[in-house]
């Protein structure tokens, strides 16, 4: 079944085999999933494949994306090539040219793909994360010492009142 580039996102599909092309769809619950320039805002499925696609929640198998984003990704394999994704759970994480804000997997394999926060089992690959163990540190002791200050200052201005 094939689902051209509607002009108004559509409600929702389930079937065997959708494709995606040139528009976006509210949710997809399929076997396979293609999405070629177009999107979904949920996808259910035991494969995904994205080519210049969008998508906000995908919960797949195996997940594959050329050139798209994601918000939120979790499969047993997730294949990354120059894309974004805010979020990754997987059993395996290849990453290629891509960006990720929090991967958390038993395997990673990473190829010029930064991180913010990278936590995994196995790590192939050189790691490029934001928050380093020494950063991660001096992110939490800022935070600590910034939320300590408002619970102060809150308090401060309930006594007087």
């Amino acid at each position: 079944m094939e689902i051209p580039g509607p002009s108004e996102p559509d409600e929702g599909l389930t079937a065997e085999f959708v494709t995606v092309s040139g528009g976006p769809i509210e949710s997809v619950q399929a076997e396979t999933v293609h999405i070629r320039q177009g999107g979904a805002n949920t996808i259910a499925a035991s494969e995904v494949e994205m080519y210049l696609g969008g998508a906000g929640l995908v919960n797949a198998e195996r997940v594959d994306m050329h050139n798209s984003v994601a918000l939120a990704v979790r499969a047993n394999l997730v294949e990354l090539e120059a894309g974004a994704v805010a979020g990754a759970l997987a059993g395996q994480v290849t990453l290629a040219n891509s960006r990720v804000g929090i991967a958390i997997a038993d395997r990673a394999d990473m190829r010029d793909s930064p991180t913010v926060i990278l936590l995994a089992r196995e790590v192939h690959g050189p790691v490029e994360t934001v928050l380093d163990t020494r950063g991660a540190l001096l992110a939490g002791l800022v935070a600590g010492v910034a939320i300590g200050m408002v619970l102060y200052v809150g308090r401060l201005l309930s006594r007087r009142h």
